[in-house]
């Protein structure tokens, strides 16, 4: 038999390696993040899965423990947490970021049908934009969907559309996009509830739009409710500062994007002549204490926190806020640190919580609210 060379085994080899190389890889373990979690070389993959598993936990914490002027270390530990997730370059990639304000405006909307029976129950979203819902009227202040331009909106929507629906009217301070939402101003104005607004900020959305803020001070009367605007700036433009006197549910004042030094000297003197139960404003103010001291408010709700719109180095934390606030001087005031979607029960008389005493009970099968020997249907009308 004629011997083989070297050299004609090497095509054989070269033929069994390359059928054994098929096999091999198909028996080659392809990494899962579902299953495995190891992310080697996948960074990005790595932060979406720890923002899905973050927030949820988030969302149980601050439910757990609402806002107070008081919080215990679990809220605080809850909130700076939420900083770290929302100080996230990237956070337009995370699905779980999206899904977690939408959990918050879910649960704020669920809590709007619940009765207010007396005082004022706060609501805090994106930005500066809140809700005041009293016995009477329930009114927005500077709902905006957020993102910018560049991105989808950080609040959807149906949830715009679902809050112009529950309220009376909506209040816009100033003509800046974290304040101004022509989109939410239309939802409102479709649904036939009042848009207070800067002069010349839209003039095609119906006869809904009234215009207002001039160099004195202005006042609206609204159902239930006086509203008196003052000629404050940011900076060199009209920025509307809002008393909002609810009628015997309390004084509320949002100051809008309020942050201009001129301004102080007449500022500084307002609780001379109006009283203040609970101010707004933005905590990045330059001078805070100056406009604390001018309110002199019962309680302190700061707002602007975590502008994700913003740089990571402009987006202001909630600790950050708790640091300034607690550095105040002028005045000592409960503060009230709100994340979105939350909400906050005050009650004109010695700010007790109303929600604290109120109780549900059931007369011949039907549900009702009671509180202080006086029984109202869950909408909050007095039962004779």
């Amino acid at each position: 038999m004629k011997k083989l060379s070297l050299l004609h085994y090497i095509p054989v080899c070269l033929l069994a390696a390359a059928t054994a190389l098929p096999a091999a890889a198909q028996q080659r373990r392809v990494s899962s993040y579902e299953k495995d979690y190891i992310f080697w070389g996948s960074p990005d993959a790595y932060l979406n899965y720890q923002a899905k598993t973050g927030f949820p936990l988030i969302d149980q914490m601050l439910q757990a423990y609402p806002p107070t002027a008081t919080p215990d270390k679990h809220r605080q530990m809850a909130l700076v947490s939420l900083d770290q997730f929302l100080h996230d370059e990237g956070y337009t990639r995370r699905e779980a970021f999206y899904t977690f304000v939408n959990s918050r405006m879910a649960h704020l909307l669920e809590d709007m049908n619940r009765p207010v029976l007396s005082g004022v129950r706060i609501y805090k979203l994106y930005n500066s934009g809140f809700i005041l819902k009293t016995l009477k009227n329930t009114i927005a202040i500077d709902i905006v969907q957020g993102g910018g331009s560049s991105s989808k909106g950080i609040v959807s929507d149906s949830v715009i559309y679902e809050i112009a629906y529950k309220c009376d009217a909506l209040i816009i301070t100033n003509t800046d996009e974290r304040h101004a939402s022509r989109k939410a101003a239309k939802a409102f104005a479709e649904a036939g509830k009042k848009v207070i607004l800067p002069k010349g900020l839209w003039t095609n959305l119906g006869e809904a739009l009234q215009p207002a803020g001039a160099d004195t001070v202005q006042t609206i009367e609204l159902d239930a409710m006086t509203l008196h605007i003052l000629p404050g700036h940011n900076g060199s433009n009209r920025n509307n500062i809002c008393i909002m006197d609810l009628k015997g549910c309390g004084i509320v004042a949002h100051t809008g994007a309020q942050d201009n030094a001129a301004d102080l000297t007449w500022i500084e003197h307002l609780h001379e002549q109006y009283k203040t139960d609970i101010l707004l404003t933005k905590s990045q103010n330059l001078d805070l204490e100056s406009i604390v001291s001018g309110f002199r408010p019962r309680v302190l709700i700061t707002a602007n926190e975590n502008e994700m719109e913003r740089s990571v180095d402009m987006r202001e934390a909630y600790w950050t806020t708790q640091k300034r606030v607690n550095s105040l001087t002028a005045i000592d005031i409960p503060n009230i640190i709100m994340a979105w979607g939350e909400a906050y029960d005050y009650a004109d008389t010695e700010s007790e919580n109303i929600s604290s005493s109120a109780s549900k009970v059931m007369i011949d099968g039907v549900l009702y609210i009671e509180r202080k020997g006086a029984v109202y249907t869950p909408s909050g009308v007095k039962v004779k």
